[in-house]
């Protein structure tokens, strides 16, 4: 008894996750299964909600996605006839996915979460509490930041020979790509605090790998925007420094405990061997 209970104390991860019972893949299936249709049902509910204030209440969704065009009085039109329609239902899962994105993390750290040890759970918790506060910031950097310079930018073309006309779906779809992607890469800090914690990253290794960073970052840029060089500008600035912000979040993560150095082993007196 005495020999286990001290197995117990030199191994705290596996103490911590001693009152996990091994479930068949069986139970693991039912679990996920429990989580999915939780999921899909909270979506369905939003997305039907979402889609009919949507119709009926003026368009508020897409009033505020055209926002950046009133300045200069572009009408967006739509050249199929199901255009609308279709439109006004991917608003509606755009919404839905979106307000029901904590309820979805909620669900995945609890599928998850049996199965983590104490170090894992520690790198993991932040980023669900923090991904989307972060996600929204970025989204909402975009949306009044980038996307009036960006949008005002191309606009600037207009003339008496070449004039205007936007349609629905490919507006939006613009739009809602460049507000993920700006909201994806305000995720930046919160990884490179998981990968501290897990210890697969650390401070000095991003500032070592910085100018390799930089040369990924336009790179990212250029695949998350479309291919003008002001909008990956406007992308790849706030990425750099967030580059930066990631390197003092993983010297505040890689912080450890000072271990006490071990004294050294007396050597034996040769007068004693003698």
């Amino acid at each position: 008894m005495s020999k286990n209970k001290s197995e117990q104390k030199k191994d705290p991860d596996k103490n911590e996750n001693s009152d996990d019972v091994p479930m068949p893949l069986t139970s693991h299936l039912g679990e996920l299964r429990k989580r999915l249709v939780r999921i899909i049902i909270v979506i369905l509910v939003v997305f039907v909600g979402t889609t009919v204030v949507e119709m009926e209440l003026d368009q508020p969704i897409l009033s505020a996605f055209r926002a950046p065009l009133d300045a200069r009085n572009v009408p967006l039109v739509f050249l199929e006839l199901t255009e609308p329609f279709f439109t006004y239902l991917r608003i509606g899962l755009y919404a839905a996915i979106f307000l029901s994105f904590p309820y979805l993390l909620g669900q995945i750290w609890l599928f998850v979460r049996p199965a983590l040890f104490s170090k894992e759970r520690n790198a993991v918790w932040p980023f669900i509490l923090l991904s989307y506060p972060l996600f929204v910031g970025g989204g909402l950097f975009g949306y009044f930041v980038v996307i009036p310079f960006g949008y005002d930018f191309f606009l600037g073309f207009e003339n008496k020979f070449t004039l205007p006309s936007l349609s629905m779906a490919s507006y939006l779809s613009l739009t809602i790509h460049l507000l993920f992607a700006f909201g994806l890469v305000f995720e930046l800090p919160t990884v490179s605090f998981i990968l501290t914690r897990l210890g697969l990253i650390n401070a000095t290794w991003l500032r070592k790998n910085r100018k390799y960073s930089l040369v990924v970052i336009f790179i990212g840029a250029a695949i998350l925007t479309p291919p003008d060089v002001f909008t990956q500008t406007l992308m790849a600035g706030p990425l750099i420094i967030l580059y930066e912000i990631s390197i003092l979040v993983s010297q505040m993560a890689g912080k450890k405990e000072k271990v006490p150095v071990p004294e050294k082993q007396k050597t034996p007196d040769k007068k004693s061997k003698s």
